[in-house]
């Protein structure tokens, strides 16, 4: 009985066994975009550990194009490590992925902890790698308070086409040959220091809350899509001249000094220069830059033939914007969807009021539009008289989407739910939705 028992406990061995072998042969027989694909769907520290799986997996990581460092990369190391072992625990992994990696690292991101000054040196040499490793695209995101200087090497790599750069002091190469297929540039809350950006294919250009703006000096002759927002100054002059924008964002923020910007700039100048534009979003302090001069009644048509797409936002329903606006959706005939974001404050301003209640607004026609979507709705006197015009002006509307303020009162909120039931009925072939907001 005990021999047999053995025999059946061997034979049992021996199948547990060839299964484990099989499972083994399925892993190594798996096609080489099968393995890339799992490995890339990994964070990096899993996929190193793909390399005890079998022969076949064992530098597949380390093969991997795709090198990402971010925030949650560096969380877990922070778990396994007491704030004094942390930042030397973390260069050191970063060093050892880095520096085992084999073959091109298309694209690399680094999310960057907070560190020590001295440390930094480590960083500049992690670019440095990467930037001889044909890299095509960059994401560096300083989660740290402390600034980073980037160094001018890490953009050295000619084959660059997406950087992306958060909270780091940034300071162009003033060589030749540097981002010439470079077609995406985002860079946020970044101080420049003196800067010129020569980037004949560049599609794309977004600078949110940074410094320094009046040091950048940019060619971008391609350009479709820009984003200027919240930054400390607003110099237009290098971007009237892009004839093929197609979508551009424009918000001034509420520390710029208007005195100091350029008073040619105008709503008839601005437009003239982008006649292929489709998408536009301004809010409302530029609006009000723009209407320093006269505001005409209408462009010409040619101007904005295009837009489709109008947005407003952190309007506070001054005068001037709203006159901005309705010049706007008198002028584009394909003016299809207007979207209007209110600010936290609303102040009356009876001039407005006024304005909105003359009888010659209701002649106007915005005979393109088909939806209105309002954020942050207040039931403001401006506000339902914008909402009562739209609705007896717009003959294509089909919906217009309101969103109340979270903040309003159970009494304002019943008052202006009876006055926006009257508009509609007024005009039985909208939809009107008033909605919580939330």
């Amino acid at each position: 009985m005990i021999l047999n028992s053995c025999r059946i406990m061997t034979a049992d061995n021996r199948a547990r066994v060839a299964e484990e072998r099989g499972a083994v042969d399925r892993l190594s027989n798996l096609p080489i975009n099968a393995i890339q694909n799992i490995i890339g769907r990994m964070p990096i520290r899993d996929a190193a550990r793909t390399s005890i799986l079998s022969s076949k997996w064992r530098y597949f990581w380390a093969e991997y194009p795709e090198v990402v460092l971010d925030e949650q990369f560096y969380a877990e190391i922070m778990r396994n490590n007491s704030p004094n072992f942390f930042r030397t625990e973390y260069v050191n992994k970063v060093n050892g992925i880095l520096f085992q990696h084999l073959g091109p690292i298309l694209k690399f991101v680094l999310d960057i902890p907070e560190l020590y000054s001295t440390q930094y040196s480590s960083i500049d040499q992690w670019l440095l790698f990467v930037s001889r490793k044909d890299v095509t695209e960059l994401i560096l995101h300083n989660r740290s308070p402390n600034p980073y200087k980037v160094p001018c090497y890490a953009f050295s790599c000619p084959k660059l086409a997406y950087i992306s750069v958060t909270k780091c002091i940034f300071s162009a190469p003033n060589s030749e040959g540097f981002f010439g297929k470079l077609t995406h540039l985002v860079l946020e809350t970044v101080t420049f220091q003196f800067s010129v950006l020569n980037l004949p294919q560049l599609v794309q250009l977004e600078l949110k809350n940074c410094f320094g703006i009046q040091l950048l000096c940019v060619s971008t002759p391609s350009l479709r899509i820009l984003n200027l927002l919240d930054n400390d100054d607003l110099d237009l002059s290098y971007y009237i001249t892009c004839k093929d924008l197609e979508e551009v964002c424009i918000g001034l923020s509420d520390g710029v000094e208007h005195d100091k910007l350029d008073k040619n700039i105008t709503l008839t100048k601005l437009l003239g220069c982008w006649p292929e534009l489709e998408c536009l979003y301004l809010n409302g302090s530029f609006l009000k830059h723009l209407a320093a001069g006269d505001i005409p009644q209408r462009l010409p048509i040619d101007q904005v033939n295009s837009l489709i797409s109008l947005t407003q936002f952190r309007i506070t329903y001054h005068c001037a914007e709203i006159a901005c606006i309705l010049c706007l959706l008198q002028s584009a005939l394909n003016l299809s969807e207007l979207e209007i974001w209110a600010d936290k404050q609303i102040i009356y301003d009876e001039k407005t009021v006024s304005y909105l209640k003359e009888p010659g607004l209701m002649k106007q026609s915005f005979k393109g539009l088909q939806t209105v979507i309002m954020q942050m709705f207040k039931g403001s006197t401006s506000e339902l008289l914008l909402v009562k015009l739209l609705l007896a002006c717009s003959p294509s509307l089909e919906r217009m989407c309101i969103e109340e303020n979270q903040d309003l009162d159970p009494i304002d909120r019943l008052n202006t739910s009876k006055e926006l039931l009257r508009f509609s009925r007024a005009s039985p072939k909208v939809e009107v939705i008033f909605q919580p907001g939330n």
